[in-house]
């Protein structure tokens, strides 16, 4: 493979664990401030409300954190019971429209998503809840993680294509 190509991979595969990292971290802090929301409320009779809103934002920010990562690794979900009973003909095919099809997706995905958290800053919506913050917040990691993951689909793509020559 192309010099290019190579450095490129080795940068996205960074990105992606840094990700993951920040994903790691989330999930850290949300037990944490569920356990201290349990243990404020058992013992202190006190309850924060921005407990459960905190813990859901990071549960969706948690999702998008990790995706590109685990599709880096293979270990997204999978409906692989008609890849495995294929031949490696039909296997390679399987693979390309997979990929390709995974990269279009992200990107229109990618566009979309930018197109609604400029949409969201530009009118200042908030969300309907206590904290109330603006919605572009919360919606902001979808277009960046999808376009990482359309540049994931179409390097495994081309992966795909050169071992297919080289086979």
């Amino acid at each position: 493979m192309p010099e290019l190509y190579e450095r490129s991979s080795r940068l996205l595969s960074r990105i992606n664990l840094i990700l993951a990292v920040l994903g790691a971290c989330v999930l850290s802090g949300i037990a944490l401030i569920i356990f201290f929301e349990v243990f404020s409320r058992t013992f202190l009779g006190v309850s924060r409300l921005w407990v459960i809103e905190v813990a859901e934002y990071g549960l969706v920010y948690l999702t998008f954190l990790g995706a590109p990562y685990l599709l880096e690794k293979n270990q997204h979900v999978t409906i692989d019971l008609i890849y495995d009973a294929v031949r490696s003909g039909p296997k390679l095919l399987l693979a390309v429209f997979n990929n390709t099809a995974g990269a279009l997706l992200c990107l229109a995905l990618a566009y979309a998503g930018l197109q609604v958290v400029l949409d969201q800053a530009a009118t200042g919506v908030r969300e309907a809840s206590v904290m109330a913050p603006q919605k572009y917040w919360i919606s902001l990691i979808f277009p960046g993680v999808m376009l990482l993951m359309a540049l994931q689909f179409a390097g495994k793509l081309l992966r795909t294509i050169v071992q297919a020559k080289g086979a």
